[in-house]
């Protein structure tokens, strides 16, 4: 496969929104410019709509969920916008929005998916991809509310129409697979993951009735493939995405082998955001690095007096080239007959699952029943057979 990226976290405020925030503040009247707009939104595009809003000196107003990162909300009022924290999901924000606008506040609801110009601004990702990639035969879409999904389809299907667009969104929200399967927008329910700005629970109808007949595939991915595609990106591509930006990558390192048909197709995966906050972003490289073995948790029981045991165990991890992360002793929570044992929890850095394997079959031959492993990261993870690069 010959797989591209198209990178669109590279915009001010590290989203592909700014391309529908600026067109569509553009397309408004000189009233309606001067009353300002309102919008509800999970972050980017509430960003993206504040800075154009900024620079064309537009009112803004946006309302956001009361859980929002505070670094998102500190972005948006450093552009000028007023900033409403209302609802715990993006449902309840946009309920607020419309109530504020009934309450007397004159000014326009700009959608950030289902808009019309917010799609035909999305639909220059799928212009410039045309351009810059002619042998383009495969994209892969990140999908919320359905507003980008809608308009790449729409433009890259109607000067290339046998061009697939599949549709890539978290098994966290699957509205827009769910409203695919039910040939209409239905209320979907959300849980928290990392793909949190394509949280929308009901996609958009002018978004859903656009795509639906252009889109040729949906796929629903987990959180773990999503760690997987960051850590990816980070190492391999040296950028830092956030889950949403992520999930064009995440579908091809799911397992099982779910996009078996790109194998030898030119493939271009839509990078859509990077706007990750720090301490969710060490989380996932540690998460995905667990996952694929290069990360271990290894305890270690001894007696309490038995220093001697402890740094024997130590170097013998040393001489296998492992790193040693973290250590710490558990001593709070022991039952009455451990008492005069101690448990040593060692974090360990491998070079992958055949080194981590390495490190547990010395250990567990030479220390028998006095070392136990997480078994999760040696259970073997598979990338789909069309990704071009296997993980070790």
């Amino acid at each position: 496969m010959e797989l591209h990226y198209k990178f669109e976290l590279f915009h001010q405020t590290g989203s592909f929104h700014e391309r529908s925030a600026l067109y569509s503040l553009k397309m408004l009247d000189e009233r309606q410019r001067a009353a300002g707009v309102i919008t509800a939104s999970l972050g980017n595009w509430a960003q993206a709509l504040a800075y154009y809003g900024k620079r064309l000196g537009i009112p803004v107003t946006v309302v956001l969920p009361v859980h929002t990162m505070p670094d998102i909300t500190k972005k948006c009022e450093d552009f000028g916008a007023q900033v409403i924290l209302r609802g715990n999901d993006f449902g309840e924000a946009k309920r607020q929005a419309f109530q504020i606008i009934s309450n007397g506040k004159n000014c326009s609801y700009i959608n950030g998916y289902d808009h019309p110009n917010v799609i035909t601004g999305a639909g220059t990702i799928g212009l410039e991809i045309l351009e810059q990639l002619p042998g383009t035969q495969v994209i892969l879409v990140p999908v919320g509310g359905g507003g980008l999904i809608a308009g790449i389809a729409t433009a890259v299907k109607q000067l290339r129409p046998e061009i697939l667009i599949y549709g890539i969104q978290s098994d966290k929200c699957g509205s827009f697979y769910k409203a695919m399967e039910n040939n209409r927008p239905i209320n979907t329910s959300v849980n928290h993951g990392l793909a949190e700005s394509l949280a929308i629970p009901l996609v958009g109808y002018n978004a859903f009735h656009s795509a639906h007949h252009l889109v040729d595939k949906m796929v629903l991915v987990n959180d773990d493939s999503l760690t997987r595609a960051i850590l990816h990106l980070a190492e391999e591509e040296k950028v830092i995405t956030e889950g949403a930006g992520a999930i064009s990558v995440a579908a091809l390192l799911a397992a099982p082998n779910i996009l078996p048909e790109l194998q030898n197709k030119t493939v271009v995966c839509v990078i859509t955001g990077g706007n990750i906050n720090h301490i969710i972003l060490t989380r996932c490289l540690d998460r995905a690095k667990a996952i694929e073995g290069r990360l271990i948790k290894i305890t270690i029981k001894l007696a309490t007096e038995d220093s001697k045991g402890h740094a024997k165990i130590l170097r013998i991890i040393a001489s296998m080239s492992c790193n040693i992360l973290q250590s710490y002793r558990e001593s709070g929570w022991l039952i009455e007959d451990r008492f005069y044992t101690t448990y040593l929890i060692l974090i360990c850095e491998t070079r992958g699952i055949q080194h981590a394997c390495s490190v547990k079959r010395v250990l567990n031959t030479l220390f028998p029943d006095l070392c136990q492993f997480e078994e999760e990261p040696f259970n073997p993870v598979e990338a789909c057979c069309c990704f071009p690069k296997r993980f070790p």
